[in-house]
């Protein structure tokens, strides 16, 4: 009877053993999504970084959707919807300051190089087509006293990380915590620090699922960027909203994030594909991005160009020829 008793107890601290070791290789996926949030929410507090990233287009024209669409969308759209953007730059908040270079390689094209800066107030940028070789376009940046309250302007460049912010948690506070992952092994981040990755994995037992939260969330993201004043109310936000919300997500497509010790997402990747509407043409996304030097002064270089052209000067290159009289 006591060996009975003694391969009893020993079998149950094996069982005991293995279930302590199991649970201890499991993911508590509501702490995943918890810090997701809290790292989402701690972006506001980033007022400068230097950034670098990319993007990788392969879009369908479907996202134009059924409405009017301006030529000057249409030929952009027809530039960008198969090509490769690499981006890197500096970004300061208060006062607002960024300078970038972007590369812009269109399918079968060359590639486009677009210097970019906003100082004092005003947006700079050089676009090869339309600029000399000295030459830039320059855009005044309204602020919201002027009346552009409803646009774009000074106040709303400053709000930019609060939106940000706003962004990420709306987007992710609704997400099942299951369609949560870790990677086991943490990631170091320029600098030498390290990271947690958390990846959200869209597969074919989700896909569905995480369709139906997008349509539910997309009409409250483009409030948030309406209501910062980077959307501007109108029939072109209405008919962008019509097509987020008719976006139809489809696997493979994951989000990577990394949260530095300190609690920032300090990169992210999306590779996502998927399809709007009715339309079976899929489209896909792939968009990496790195932040370094958060909080740091930046080391800015680029000054106001001595060429400028406004955009009107533009309009007026572009403006038809009034027709002749008879």
């Amino acid at each position: 009877m006591p060996a009975k008793r003694k391969k009893l107890r020993t079998g149950w601290m094996l069982a005991s053993l293995g279930l302590m070791l199991f649970s201890a290789g499991c993911t508590d996926n509501a702490a995943l999504k918890q810090e997701i949030l809290q790292a989402a929410a701690k972006q506001e507090q980033i007022a400068s970084y230097r950034f670098n990233g990319s993007l990788e287009l392969h879009a369908d024209s479907s996202l134009l959707g059924s409405g009017q669409t301006s030529p000057m969308t249409i030929a952009l759209f027809s530039l960008l919807k198969d090509s490769k953007l690499d981006y890197s730059g500096l970004t300061s908040l208060e006062p607002a300051r960024m300078e970038s270079d972007v590369k812009v390689t269109p399918a079968g094209g060359s590639a486009i190089d677009i210097p970019i800066l906003i100082k004092d107030s005003k947006l700079y940028f050089h676009m090869p087509p339309l600029n000399q070789p000295d030459e830039y376009m320059m855009l005044p940046i309204p602020s919201s006293q002027t009346g552009a309250a409803s646009g774009a302007n000074a106040d709303s460049l400053k709000n930019t990380g609060k939106l940000t912010s706003e962004l990420s948690q709306k987007l992710w506070e609704g997400i099942d915590p299951h369609w949560l992952s870790t990677a086991k092994e943490p990631v170091t981040l320029p600098g030498g620090d390290t990271g947690k990755k958390i990846v959200l994995t869209v597969d074919k037992k989700n896909e569905k699922a995480f369709s139906d939260y997008w349509t539910a969330s997309a009409p409250s993201l483009m409030e948030l960027l309406k209501t910062n004043g980077l959307v501007q109310a109108g029939p072109a936000a209405d008919a962008w909203t019509t097509v987020l919300k008719q976006i139809v997500w489809s696997a493979p497509s994951t989000v990577e994030l990394v949260v530095d010790s300190q609690g920032f997402i300090r990169e992210q990747r999306w590779d996502v594909t998927f399809h709007t509407g009715a339309s079976t043409n899929v489209s896909r996304v792939v968009w990496d991005q790195t932040l370094s030097e958060l909080n740091q002064t930046p080391p800015f270089t680029k000054e106001a160009p001595a060429k400028q052209k406004s955009l009107d000067q533009l309009l007026k290159l572009v403006k038809p020829a009034p027709a002749a009289q008879k």
